[in-house]
């Protein structure tokens, strides 16, 4: 048994917002690979579309997004990008188990 996938919907904002939101932090792929537990290939495959993150996943990147949000050195640009482009939504969806 795999892990739960998102909503497709909801796959598409990961996939199309994941590379902003690591360029923001200026990281490489290979520097949030590192950070979510994957290889550089997985967030290669998912900012390319060949992959759907899991919700597990999801959860992980997006988590370390929206605890970067709160830190005051770079968290306003953080939170603007995951505020634009309703990631910060999503987040809050998947943890009240709505997703």
């Amino acid at each position: 048994m795999g892990s739960p996938q998102l909503k497709e919907k909801d796959a598409e904002l990961v996939i199309k917002n994941l590379k902003l939101l690591r360029q923001t932090m200026k990281w490489t792929q290979e520097d949030l690979a590192k950070r979510v537990g994957v290889t550089r290939q997985t967030i290669t495959a998912i900012e390319s579309g060949k992959m759907i993150p899991s919700k597990t996943l999801a959860l992980a990147i997006l988590g370390i997004f929206t605890s970067l949000a709160l830190l005051p050195t770079v968290g306003v640009v953080v939170k603007a990008v995951l505020d634009s482009t309703k990631l910060n939504d999503l987040w809050k969806k998947v943890i009240k188990g709505e997703e």
